[in-house]
């Protein structure tokens, strides 16, 4: 066989193997094989399970809870305010999560007390208010009346502390100063004037006892509308008879103590610790972290069991252990959830902790309704994270947490 022929051979061989290949291959559009389209496994997108969501998706854990968080197409601003209690904590979150949105989201939160973010979110101001303590009752009564659609729902934890500066004390002989809710009660309504009252001096070790100067104490309190009062005056109010009659609790109240002369009010938890820091012989409360940012002495409270405990991630955590319940309706009235964590039992556990709870329309524009939902849902899992937490702020039980971010979840569907 010549060269030539076997050249002619091979090349018949090679256009009819050709000829077999494109009579399979359903390249042209339109074409099918066994009635189904051909599909090419590297250009086509794997399916995507429900718990396998888009790559461009945010993975965010807390405990046993998983959510996928996806973030707004373009960027978005938000404006939120209300507590100063949440003030630090929020600031942290802000920044944080500007990073994990690569800028997407932008959020502007404002301190100015629960009582205005209340008001400024009703109103529309705000995409969102931050409160200690849920819608006030004449708010909520508002809102059913005119049918509008909202949630609320908690994003963090903390205590309400006493600060006091109480020259010659010596922390060291004599630890913290011991205080009663009873006590506290009857230093602002008045009826306590002086340190060395026997009924402060009778609280303390006995070798400090004399200690307590004749000084009257100046016992400074929030002037703006203040959910860290809310919270206070209602502890005020379980404990002392007298206080619920004649005070009893809210955002404002009016104060005895002032009308006397021996009481004032400051601006915001940082306005209180700075009185109080700068006056001598004061008292006043303010959140956890005030305190420590401004390290200032706080008093060892009396609980319902007769123990004298200070404020700790422990003895705080113990009060949500032991008042974590199952979480209203969003839209419902919340007035009783913060007595479910005032003055629990147990050795161990401190009588003033509450939550701070965030309220959202359920109306908005798409885009804040995609931002805010990644928000909150990103804060009510990895933002409970020990690293992402500021001293002083303590992480949700994981059950409200749970409830939270269903409640979320269900209103906010984008």
């Amino acid at each position: 066989m010549g060269r030539s022929t076997l050249y002619l051979i091979i090349l018949a061989v090679i256009i009819t193997v050709a000829v077999l290949l494109a009579s399979l291959q359903p390249w042209a559009p339109g074409s099918r094989s066994s009635g189904q389209p051909f599909q090419n496994v590297l250009a086509t997108p794997t399916s995507i399970s429900q718990t396998s969501p888009h790559p461009s998706m945010l993975t965010s854990r807390y405990g046993d809870i998983v959510v996928y968080i996806r973030m707004p197409e373009s960027p978005v601003s938000l404006n939120g305010g209300g507590s100063t209690f949440v003030y630090p904590q929020m600031q942290a979150w802000i920044s944080r999560f500007r990073n994990i949105s690569e800028s997407l989201v932008s959020i502007n939160y404002q301190g100015i007390g629960s009582g205005a973010g209340e008001a400024q979110w009703f109103s529309r101001v705000l995409d969102f208010g931050a409160a200690d303590v849920p819608i006030s009752n004449s708010t909520y009564s508002k809102l059913a009346s005119a049918g509008a659609g909202f949630i609320q729902f908690p994003i963090i934890a903390g205590s309400v502390v006493i600060i006091y500066n109480l020259p010659g004390w010596d922390g060291s002989v004599c630890g913290s100063l011991r205080l009663s809710g009873e006590v506290l009660a009857s230093i602002y309504l008045g009826s306590i004037i002086y340190w060395d009252d026997p009924r402060v001096r009778d609280l303390q070790v006995d070798i400090c006892r004399s200690k307590l100067p004749h000084e009257p104490i100046r016992a400074i309190h929030r002037s703006d509308g203040s959910g860290t009062t809310a919270l206070f005056t209602l502890y005020l109010s379980h404990v002392s008879s007298e206080w619920s009659r004649r005070v009893g609790y809210g955002y404002t109240v009016e104060w005895p103590r002032d009308a006397l002369g021996y009481g004032e009010g400051a601006r915001g938890n940082d306005g209180v610790a700075a009185k109080v820091k700068g006056t001598a012989y004061s008292i006043g409360y303010v959140e956890y972290s005030y305190a420590v940012a401004n390290k200032l002495s706080f008093a060892a409270l009396k609980n319902r069991d007769g123990y004298f405990v200070l404020p700790s991630p422990q003895s705080v955590s113990e009060a949500l252990r032991r008042g974590a319940q199952d979480l209203p309706e969003p839209s419902q009235y919340w007035g009783d959830v913060p007595r479910s964590f005032i003055d629990k039992e147990g050795r161990d556990t401190y009588p003033i902790v509450g939550l701070v709870y965030v309220f959202i329309y359920t109306d908005l524009p798409r885009d804040k309704a995609i931002a805010l939902s990644a928000f909150f849902r990103w804060i009510l899992t990895e933002g409970q994270r020990q690293d992402n937490l500021v001293e002083g702020y303590l992480p949700l039980p994981t059950e409200l947490a749970k409830q939270a971010i269903g409640y979320i979840e269900k209103a906010l569907k984008y």
